[in-house]
């Protein structure tokens, strides 16, 4: 009568080992003869079916499981035969790992496409038409604070709609869009956020004047960076453009305007560092 001897925690009649083949045994097959075919040492397929190394349990499972009913010659092991039923037990697929692949040279970064700086503005309305004049340092929001991307811009145009008074402030300018500062000009403006007294992000903006006149020190550019990422989520800032926005209370005198306003980018100057 073969050894047996029955685990301590044994594995269900229909464990599948992971990524493996079920392989109905048959007259003539060993353990041997199977992890041969399948160009594997013999243990490692014994222990991928059993996970144990005990060759009584081995015996216990080809019974119980695989259903074996024929010993070998000294009787002290069972055999595969056709007539064991279910007679399967489970190959291991073979995974060959190859190293990653590897490009020489360098792989460009992709470029931030999202720019934030200070600006002053000069404006004057009538009541249907007025003059607005902006000129501002900006900043690519994404760059390396060893290697900040930095450009002057000026917009000068018109716009349209209802406006009393004039202001000269500080505007907190965003382009969102853009790798390059180049693909800035000729770019028209559209709807304003344009309200010197009251703004959508109104308390939003009032944080900006921490940054005072200029984006001067690194400690304000990580300001400016985390001020504008909160910007961009909390006024839904998807649209490529170029957007101007009043810093409340930052100017001098009495602006109240809303409408749609045009005015052509230019881009008269680019560098790299901060300020």
């Amino acid at each position: 009568m073969p050894i047996e001897k029955r685990p301590k925690n044994p594995l269900p009649k229909n464990y599948k080992p992971p990524n493996s083949t079920p392989y109905k045994v048959r007259d003539g097959d060993n353990w041997w003869s199977v992890a041969k075919a399948n160009n594997m040492p013999v243990w490692d397929l014994i222990v991928a079916n059993y996970k144990t190394r005990n060759p009584a349990e081995v015996n216990w499972y080809l019974r119980e499981n695989v259903g074996c009913v024929q010993s070998t010659r000294d009787g002290n092991n069972w055999t595969f035969t056709s007539r064991a039923n279910p007679g399967i037990i489970h190959i291991p697929l073979r995974v060959i790992k190859t190293p990653p692949m590897t490009i020489p040279g360098n792989v460009p970064a992709k470029k931030s496409t999202l720019w934030a700086g200070l600006g002053k503005s000069h404006s004057g309305d009538l009541f249907v038409i007025g003059a607005h004049d902006l000129t501002a340092k900006i900043y690519n929001i994404g760059d390396d604070t060893s290697k900040v991307r930095n450009a002057w811009l000026n917009i000068n145009g018109f716009k349209f709609g209802p406006g009393l008074g004039a202001s000269i402030g500080a505007v907190f300018v965003i382009a969102h869009g853009y790798e390059n500062a180049a693909q800035m000009n000729g770019v028209s403006g559209g709807w304003d956020f344009d309200l010197a007294i009251y703004t959508k992000l109104g308390d939003f903006l009032k944080g900006i004047k921490g940054l005072g006149k200029a984006v001067d020190t690194l400690d304000k550019f990580k300001k400016l960076r985390y001020l504008t990422e909160n910007a961009i989520k909390n006024a839904g800032i998807t649209k490529k453009g170029v957007y101007t926005l009043p810093i409340p209370f930052a100017g001098a005198g009495i602006h109240i305007w809303g409408g749609y306003k045009f005015g052509d980018v230019s881009v008269f100057s680019t560098g790299e560092g901060v300020p």
